[in-house]
């Protein structure tokens, strides 16, 4: 009977969780919360381990997989709003990499059906390889997506506060011609939480009306993709973050219609 330290084996769970983890939001163009993703990997180590106990040994049932994949997706993604998208990457990718895995081991000549502890450093660097490899050959958009640099925004207004993922576009030069401060340009339903409920379907509706019924707004002008100008309503918020990072230069616009065609994002900045 071969010893299991699980020591190693938490490590080795670790390492492993994270780096799926990491991987799910690389395919589905997720901002990278790494606090979160070792909360999720860290989660999923303890829960190996402890099923290694003879009186949690149910842990390690068939049945008790998908409790755990849920569970690490929550600690993971908990904040996304398509969670169900979240846990479905997720066991995609998993099951990626544990035939990833079962692959590698036959290209380096070991036994395919062993425990993770028992396969070298080498295997399981080949099968993060070959799994990185399968997602980038049929996964191509979603990998294409992932390339995008998608930022975690927090807005906040008059006490109310809204999470936004937007698009970095180093191409967007839209800014105040009052303040000169940049402007970023989030969907009107994303901000709608920062107004009043009847404020709502003015943010959706003119801006030459909307700003002569809701305080504290104004109009910049912005150029479309076809050459001609038209305004946009926009607002300075009280306070609005960036990954975390306070940025003080920055107003919000509002766009009437959607931004983003696939619901990675809902802001450009």
């Amino acid at each position: 009977m071969k010893t299991v330290y699980l020591d190693e084996l938490f490590l080795l769970d670790l390492v492993i969780d994270y780096f799926l983890l990491l991987g799910t939001a690389k395919l589905l163009a997720l901002p990278y919360r790494r606090g979160r993703f070792l909360a999720g990997a860290v989660l999923g180590a303890v829960w190996s381990c402890a099923g290694m106990l003879p009186a949690l040994g149910f842990l390690r049932a068939p049945a008790m997989l998908p409790v755990l994949a849920l569970a690490m997706t929550l600690a993971a993604f908990g904040d996304q709003r398509r969670l169900l998208r979240c846990l479905v990457g997720f066991l995609g990718v998993s099951a990626l990499f544990g035939g990833a895995v079962y692959a590698a081991a036959l290209l380096r000549g070991g036994p395919a059906g062993a425990p993770l502890l028992r396969l070298d450093m080498r295997v399981l660097a080949l099968a993060f390889a070959l799994c990185w490899a399968a997602v980038s050959l049929l996964f191509r958009g979603s990998a294409k997506r992932a390339s995008r640099r998608i930022l975690d925004v927090t807005v906040e207004r008059r006490g109310r506060a809204v999470r936004l993922r937007a698009l970095e576009d180093t191409g967007n030069h839209l800014t105040d011609p009052v303040t000169g401060c940049a402007a970023f340009v989030a969907e009107a339903g994303a901000l709608s939480g920062l107004f009043d409920p009847g404020d709502g379907p003015l943010l959706r509706g003119p801006p030459a009306e909307a700003v002569l019924r809701i305080p504290g707004t104004r109009l910049i002008p912005c150029a479309g993709v076809a050459g001609g100008r038209h305004m946009l309503l926009a607002f300075r918020p009280d306070r609005v973050t960036v990954d975390g990072r306070e940025r003080r230069d920055l107003i919000a616009a509002v766009a009437s219609s959607p931004i983003g065609t696939d619901g990675a994002y809902d802001a450009v900045i």
